[in-house]
């Protein structure tokens, strides 16, 4: 997958230009005590707090064997799955997620750190998760430079053998897993789109428009997407599988 500096600065001023609609909540659920710390401009950069998140409690079951991590894009953070994840846990499953390559002095932005470190970070929180959850595999999904991070926290950090399925959404994924990419036509980041893709044995592409023509939805906002939602959701339990469509903000 290519990434050029034009392409992330071009990503950096997208988000900060269309970030109340761009993979970030509504101000309406802001945290009061994190409001109080914050200057009055930063209010529309809030976000919600996901309930059933990290939860080591959650009970895994045979429908849903292993915890889900999900590792968000560059200058995203955890909330940015403020949609994604509570639709997962109704549907029973532990879903994790951690905002990683943060900087204290650029407070609401993530993934800014080099990729060894932030792969660092995600490595450190999954093996935690598969401790805390005494379990020797997770499944993954990662949006952007996400994906990034899982194939190298597998190659390089010692997590070979630890995911079972990997999803991404414009990432990137490593060898040996049950591997599934799902890229948008209109992708400003990753260009060509198809940069998304591999072509390894067993490795499903698909493209959003060949889902739903009309799906407008381009890099950061992917994760948006009811009709993303449903293709993950078929490909982490293709027993439950519905068909992902125009239609798929009805059938989740």
């Amino acid at each position: 997958m290519k990434f050029t500096f034009t392409s992330i600065v071009a990503a950096a001023l997208l988000l900060l230009t269309s970030v109340q609609g761009a993979a970030v909540p509504p101000i309406g659920a802001q945290n009061s005590a994190t409001a109080a710390t914050l200057p009055p401009h930063a209010n529309s950069l809030q976000k919600r707090t996901i309930s059933g998140l990290n939860n080591y409690s959650c009970k895994l079951t045979a429908a849903h064997p292993r915890p889900l991590l999900l590792v968000h894009a560059t200058l995203l953070s955890l909330e940015s799955w403020w949609e994604f994840a509570p639709i997962l846990i109704k549907h029973g499953y532990c879903v994790f997620a951690l905002t990683y390559g943060r900087y204290k002095d650029i407070p609401l932005f993530g993934g800014l750190a080099p990729v060894e470190d932030s792969a660092q970070e995600v490595a450190d929180f999954a093996d935690n998760i598969l401790k805390q959850m005494n379990v020797t595999q997770l499944d993954y999904v990662g949006h952007s430079q996400g994906g990034i991070l899982g194939r190298y926290w597998m190659k390089y950090l010692g997590g070979a053998g630890k995911v079972n399925r990997q999803l991404n959404a414009g990432g990137d994924f490593a060898p040996g897993v049950i591997a599934s990419n799902i890229a948008t036509r209109f992708d400003e980041v990753v260009t060509p789109y198809e940069n998304c893709y591999q072509n390894d044995p067993g490795v499903t592409n698909v493209l959003l428009q060949d889902l739903c023509l009309l799906s407008i939805n381009e890099h950061l906002t992917m994760i948006n997407s009811k009709v993303v939602m449903r293709y993950v959701m078929n490909q982490l339990d293709p027993s439950t599988a519905k068909t992902a469509n125009c239609l798929s903000a009805f059938n989740l």
